[in-house]
């Protein structure tokens, strides 16, 4: 260990023992270094969008599949796209309760936001195959609007992947 140098001859402090930002960083726990870097304030406003994107997809495809599929403007014969639908809205809740457990407990948070990101566009161009291409006629704004939520929604969960050790302090909450 180095100390500096001696102080001016007025001065009564300490020496104070120099440290390099590496050996600091081997002396620090993870949770002390996440404090060092300080927080995303990007975490509470992302997680709000990404509450809201889930609530409204749920609710869309567990309760009003039938409408999704005319929203969608699927030809009558082929609306047994219903039990898809669900299953889907399903896959969201399951997915949507592991990701803000892992982020309440810091349970592999990066590690699990990174994962959903990858199965978020993974789904996007699943329906792009199982769903969209039985489109009749244009699309219509709201498919594109759908579309483009989707796409923001993993924009934020990527975003929240990258930033994960940036992530606020524990104890963390959805709202505050």
């Amino acid at each position: 260990m180095r100390l500096a140098p001696p102080p001016p001859p007025g001065d009564k402090t300490m020496p104070k023992p120099l440290i390099s930002d590496a050996e600091m960083a081997q002396l620090l726990t993870p949770q002390e270094r996440k404090l060092l870097k300080g927080a995303d304030t990007g975490f509470k406003l992302r997680n709000r969008f990404l509450m809201a994107v889930v609530l409204f997809f749920i609710f869309k495809l567990l309760f009003f599949p039938e409408q999704t599929s005319i929203d969608l403007n699927i030809p009558t014969e082929l609306r047994d796209l219903r039990p898809y639908l669900q299953y889907r809205g399903l896959f969201i809740v399951v997915a949507g309760a592991i990701y803000y457990f892992s982020y309440v407990r810091d349970w592999y948070f990066e590690r699990i936001s990174l994962v959903l990101c990858t199965i978020g566009f993974t789904g996007l161009v699943m329906d792009f195959f199982n769903v969209y291409s039985w489109i009749r006629g244009p699309v219509s704004p709201l498919v594109l609007g759908f579309i483009f939520l989707r796409l923001a929604g993993n924009y934020a969960l990527l975003m929240n992947a990258i930033r994960a050790d940036r992530a606020p302090p524990l104890p963390r909450t959805f709202w505050g």
